[in-house]
């Protein structure tokens, strides 16, 4: 098995993008990856960040300071890209349901 030094970026954000990337808009902008890991990664953030919605609507603890504006930036990078699914979803599908 290969030592976490030697994992490419992409690799490593597969894991938790938001620990490799700050924002969305740094993931658009990073020259190492493709537009295909990019959107692999947007929509990883994506849902992480509807789990996270439906669980503060479910009155479980999480973070709640700028997952709606993060999630609004998720969704413009993943437009960007070319995502035709880019709209908002409703309050019943946050997770892509």
């Amino acid at each position: 098995m290969a030592s976490n030094r030697f994992q490419t970026r992409f690799q490593r954000a597969m894991a938790d993008v938001s620990q490799v990337f700050g924002r969305p808009r740094q993931v658009l902008d990073d020259r190492e990856l493709n537009a295909a890991q990019k959107r692999e990664l947007l929509k990883h953030w994506e849902y992480d960040l509807r789990a996270m919605q439906v669980a503060t609507e479910e009155n479980m603890p999480g973070p709640e300071t700028g997952v709606s504006e993060t999630l609004r930036e998720v969704r413009a990078c993943l437009h960007t890209l070319g995502d035709a699914h880019a709209p908002e979803r409703s309050a019943s599908h946050k997770q892509g349901g």
